[in-house]
């Protein structure tokens, strides 16, 4: 823990208790070294002790503290947007009061950067505006609010090169930092068979490409899924329920945590079977480095965050044919000559702990430029 004890702000994209992703994993990884003040997002049953400044809106997590916002209905849309902010901006006083502040991090599309004399950073996980709709957000005013944050932002940080891309377009000059999503630490379970079979672990919604995995259906290569199904579009259901119910296919539904490593130790080759939208090829997929921790090389549609990584365990399927082909030759290959080691020490070379590192540097960074011309301060409005 770093001895002044000045705090980080995190203003997170997702609550606190909701299922552990990007703001959770690399803030766990920073509280090593500084303690943060959690932020989640506005949420209309966060008043309980809110008023009073005291559990469940305030908790103490270690070296975290939590703050939950409330809000009133119609949280996001106009014009009780104006409500949702000051409650936001009274809970992150409320935060700071007492506390020296070393940095804000920004990590959500409604949220404007606050007026502080500290660090600033954006961190961009996803193609907000693309998805504005998917959260369903109004994508003029989150592209509006990403606009401004792009003009008070100290420093960037984005999960993708697509992203740094997207901020240069509003501010060729900024400091950015690609700082994709991390690899998991591997649970190591006992050595177990791999079947000759390809798995998808994750969730299933229409983010997922099925045109591939029915190819590789289609190729007679055995597939095992592993994941809650979070789609809500009727022609994506009923093609996934005939995928399914093919011999061939054994999905598990949603398990729990600790089964995964299971499932892990037990296929040949991971998948991460992407559609070409905007807002896929601007992702991170965390499952990509949890393949690889586990010792699993990846057969991946053509992102640009797996091409970043980099690595012949990673090999890219630009179409149905590519992809079966890789998968196929992912399987024949097995794992002989160390190749499960090469690919765990590969994903730990991207941890969690590398990620915090990086972004602890960002801030550093960012705080020397503190003085460039084009800087102005603002209140949440």
């Amino acid at each position: 823990m770093d001895s002044d004890g000045a705090v980080i702000v995190w203003f997170a994209g997702v609550r606190w208790d909701a299922i552990m992703g990007t703001d959770r994993r690399i803030v766990n990884e920073i509280a090593e070294h500084r303690p943060i003040v959690w932020v989640d997002p506005a949420d209309r049953s966060g008043w309980p002790g809110w008023m009073r400044g005291g559990p469940p809106a305030v908790t103490a997590l270690g070296d975290v503290t939590r703050f939950v916002v409330p809000a009133t209905p119609g949280l996001t849309r106009w014009p009780f947007r104006s409500a949702t902010r000051l409650l936001r901006m009274l809970s992150y006083r409320r935060a700071i009061r007492g506390r020296d502040v070393h940095a804000v991090v920004v990590a959500n599309p409604t949220t404007t950067l606050p007026r502080t004399k500290a660090t600033r950073i954006l961190y961009v996980t996803d193609d907000w505006v693309a998805g504005a709709s998917l959260m369903g957000l109004d994508r003029t005013w989150v592209s509006a609010i990403l606009d401004r944050n792009v003009g008070l932002a100290d420093a960037f940080a984005v999960v993708s090169p697509p992203l740094a891309q997207a901020i240069r377009d509003r501010r060729p000059s900024a400091p950015i930092a690609v700082i994709p999503n991390g690899a998991p630490a591997a649970t190591r379970v006992s050595p177990s068979f791999r079947a000759p079979t390809a798995g998808l672990i994750g969730q299933i919604n229409e983010r997922i490409d099925l045109s591939l995995l029915e190819a590789t259906a289609d190729a007679g290569v055995a597939l095992r899924i592993v994941g809650p199904r979070t789609s809500r579009d009727g022609a994506f259901n009923a093609r996934f329920d005939r995928l399914v119910a093919r011999e061939t296919v054994d999905w598990r539904g949603a398990v729990e945590a600790q089964e995964i490593p299971v499932h892990l130790s037990e296929i040949s080759v991971g998948l991460t079977p992407y559609t070409q939208t905007r807002f896929n090829r601007a992702s991170s997929p965390l499952k990509t480095l949890e393949y690889l921790a586990a010792g699993v090389p990846v057969v991946s549609s053509d992102l640009p965050a797996s091409r970043w990584l980099n690595t012949d365990d990673v090999i890219i399927g630009a179409d149905s044919a590519e992809f079966v082909a890789a998968v196929r030759a992912a399987i024949r290959a097995g794992n002989g000559d160390g190749a499960e080691a090469r690919r765990r020490h590969f994903a730990d070379q991207h941890s969690w702990r590398r990620r915090a590192f990086e972004m602890l540097a960002l801030i550093e960074a960012g705080g020397r430029t503190r003085a460039a011309p084009d800087r102005t301060e603002h209140d949440d409005h």
